[in-house]
């Protein structure tokens, strides 16, 4: 977040806010990063059932398909992985499956529904549209973050990914320490 005046105070939970967005656009899934802030594993909990649909045209053109083209969308929750806690993100995917290149048994598992997408294509590249930080009550359920990737497994759009992540995880804890990502080494420039 930039502070509209020089030197404007905010307060913590907007702070934690604008960590957890610049943390969503460089990560390499969604559920890394959630999982890493808050400090547990987390499992997905479809809200309905999975269904076939097309895409329309706006939907076709950000996967690379035509408009009217079939795909899987999918609405779930992140929750704790052992337990039945609280709702800390909503995701809803479209997913092109013929581009993911699953095995049958990651097909058994996509059909399940606990797994996350990424956990099931996990080297597949994800690029972040945006992350934004959402005005609105600071109540545990209500959205604080919302964020659109896209996976690109074998480089071609497969997954779009629209999430939402509750006020509940920016309250509950903030991670103080640690590096997520690995960063560059830093190496001299020469001067000329």
């Amino acid at each position: 977040m930039i502070p509209l005046k020089p030197g404007a105070a905010t307060d913590e939970l907007t702070d934690r806010a604008a960590r957890l967005a610049r943390g969503i656009r460089v990560a390499p899934k969604f559920s890394t990063i959630l999982s890493w802030w808050t400090g547990y594993p987390l499992k997905r909990v479809p809200v309905e059932a999975d269904r076939l649909d097309v895409v329309d045209e706006h939907e076709g053109m950000l996967l690379g398909l035509p408009a009217g083209t079939e795909v899987l969308r999918r609405n779930g929750v992140f929750v704790p992985l052992n337990a039945d806690g609280p709702h800390l993100a909503s995701i809803k995917s479209l997913i092109h499956v013929p581009r993911l290149g699953l095995t049958p048994e990651q097909l058994v598992l996509l059909r399940d529904g606990a797994v996350p997408i990424g956990e099931l294509i996990p080297d597949a590249p994800r690029g972040t549209h945006y992350a934004i930080e959402l005005d609105g009550p600071r109540e545990p359920q209500a959205p604080a973050i919302m964020s659109r990737g896209t996976l690109y497994p074998g480089g071609m759009p497969a997954v779009l990914a629209d999430e939402i992540v509750f006020w509940r995880v920016l309250r509950d804890r903030a991670p103080q320490h640690g590096v997520l990502l690995p960063r560059p080494v830093p190496t001299s420039v020469p001067v000329w």
